[in-house]
């Protein structure tokens, strides 16, 4: 009894240092998904405006048939590329994006298609590999915490080279898009083939490009890809950040709630503790009285 109050201020230590570490990672993810959240919303604006153009050119009934990024092939050869993190303590991101890759890659097989998998980040490397799925190609220290141009090139790079050397019919990104502070749903974004949007139906008017039609889409189909593939890695770094940050901010409420229970009982210890020793005095007092 007497051994137990220390025991549990121990305990309180233990839990109060607990919730330093997780308040200061809450704070860090913080101040790094105000910067990640501004750069999805900088980008959202000019890939919308690719996206415009090339409904545009659909709509304009251009043939697209000497580019092959738009080759809709009869081959069942699947490439399915899983964007996760490198690090964990972030709730549920990574264990849903990795749900969503293997039921991907099931519907594929069942299909009947030969599935190769390439995967970004640490946690969905290893979540594949231990639920028993071949990772063909991994990549970590690729993945920045800052995505660049540069790397959305690498990995566009990595993932176009196998379709346009026909080792693969299509390629599958797997990543959380972002819809807002409070929605990030794991999603499944076929790369190749390109389908562009069919043009609205309001369109303002038939668009004229100068000098042609195929000279603005060579220049624009490549700003196109590698704009889709940077606003994936930034979509990814924000959705990572807000899971993070909510995950430690409920651990940090977790441990508070631990910590007041806890001094409950500590002091319920030390109440029965002086009790028991004043109990004991008096009895001995009581004892030398007769």
């Amino acid at each position: 009894m007497a051994d137990q109050p220390k025991v549990i201020r121990k305990r309180i230590k233990s839990v109060e240092s607990t919730r330093k570490i997780t308040r200061t990672m809450e704070m860090v993810a913080t101040a790094k998904l105000k910067a990640a959240q501004e750069r999805v919303s900088s980008s959202g604006p000019y890939l919308d405006n690719l996206r415009r153009l090339m409904g545009d050119m659909a709509g304009s009934g251009m043939d697209v048939s000497s580019w092959p990024q738009f080759e809709q092939r009869d081959g069942k050869r699947t490439l399915v590329f899983l964007v996760s993190s490198n690090r964990g303590l972030c709730g549920g991101f990574n264990t849903n994006l990795v749900r969503l890759a293997r039921d991907t890659i099931d519907a594929r097989r069942a299909d009947g298609h030969t599935v190769t998998t390439y995967v970004a980040g640490k946690k969905g490397a290893s979540a594949l590999h231990f639920a028993g799925y071949d990772v063909d190609a991994r990549f970590s220290d690729e993945l920045l915490d800052v995505p660049t141009l540069d790397e959305a090139e690498f990995f566009l790079d990595r993932l176009r080279s196998p379709f346009l050397r026909r080792e693969v019919d299509e390629v599958v990104i797997i990543y959380p898009r972002w819809e807002g502070s409070t929605r990030q749903p794991p999603t499944a974004l076929s790369l190749y083939p390109i389908a562009p949007e069919a043009a609205a139906k309001t369109q303002r008017g038939a668009t004229i490009f100068e000098p042609s039609s195929s000279a603005v889409l060579a220049r624009l189909l490549l700003r196109y890809e590698r704009q889709i593939m940077f606003s994936v890695l930034a979509e990814a770094i924000a959705s990572e950040q807000i899971a993070r940050r909510m995950a430690m901010k409920q651990a940090t409420d977790n441990a508070a709630e631990i910590a007041d229970e806890l001094n409950l009982q500590y002091n319920k210890a030390r109440q029965a503790m002086i009790t028991k020793e004043l109990s004991e005095i008096i009895g001995g007092a009581e004892a030398l009285k007769g």
